[in-house]
């Protein structure tokens, strides 16, 4: 492989707890944001013989600038796609280099690696760096993350995350977003896909894909612990616009 470029990921915040597992989830949600952006093959999670684990998917392929985007304007206008919360690829990165994970990028515009090195015109301060180097495959279509040193559970625990790996049934579409049929005692509250909180007594699941302010506002850096006033409205919504017998079924049998 040739001589790498490198360039500073410039993390100024460390998100401390995080594990392994949410920046497995910020791939994951970046490869199936890709899915819906290009309208390719839906991507794939799997592991080698070696034991890595691989993370791909087969849209446009991740170019090194992507890693300094906050927000993607594509993203923003896109009312599906799940990374529009603002949530970097940088996030990830620098919790994989925390927990020791090795990280290598692939994709037709070049290999990423991760190092540390000093920053520029900082001597004394040594940062998290990508490596940018040429395409091992300028054939590739898409971006593959190799991800050696993450565990089976840790992968297991991303995915549990989102919806598409949940398992389960959508009962009825709404304009406001999606009622599910849970699989577990806990209720989960979806946004675009992704699980952003669980609720013990409610009857159903529920995927919000049309977002209000409060959802926005609610939806931090972390991802986490988003509150029911950020979402109650929006799931009253949804189960206003419900038409489907087997919903209002359930309804009925609950409040008798």
């Amino acid at each position: 492989m040739s001589s790498a470029r490198k360039f500073d990921l410039n993390i100024e915040k460390i998100l401390e707890d995080w594990e392994v597992y949410h920046g497995i989830r910020e791939v994951i949600a970046n490869a199936i944001d890709e899915d819906l952006l290009t309208s390719t093959k839906k991507m794939e999670i799997f592991k080698n013989k070696d034991g890595r684990w691989h993370i791909r998917d087969f849209g446009r392929g991740l170019k090194y600038e992507h890693l300094t985007q906050k927000e993607d304007e594509e993203k923003l206008k896109n009312p599906n796609v799940i990374g529009k919360f603002g949530i970097g690829l940088k996030d990830a990165l620098a919790t994989f280099d925390r927990k020791r994970v090795k990280v290598f990028i692939k994709s037709k515009h070049g290999d990423i690696t991760l190092g540390k090195s000093e920053k520029h015109d900082f001597e004394d301060l040594i940062t998290l760096h990508a490596y940018i180097h040429s395409p091992s495959d300028s054939n590739l279509q898409g971006t593959e993350f190799i991800l050696e040193n993450c565990t089976d559970d840790d992968i297991k625990k991303a995915k549990d995350l989102f919806l598409r790996f949940s398992g389960e049934k959508m009962l009825e579409r709404t304009q406001y977003g999606e009622v599910l049929g849970k699989k577990e005692a806990a209720a989960r509250i979806y946004v675009n896909g992704v699980k952003v909180a669980e609720e013990d007594n409610f009857i159903f699941s529920y995927n919000i894909t049309s977002l209000t302010s409060a959802i926005r506002k609610a939806l931090n850096r972390e991802r986490t612990n988003v509150g029911r006033t950020a979402y109650s409205e929006r799931v009253k919504s949804i189960l206003l616009s419900s038409k489907s017998k087997t919903v209002a079924k359930r309804l009925v049998d609950d409040l008798r």
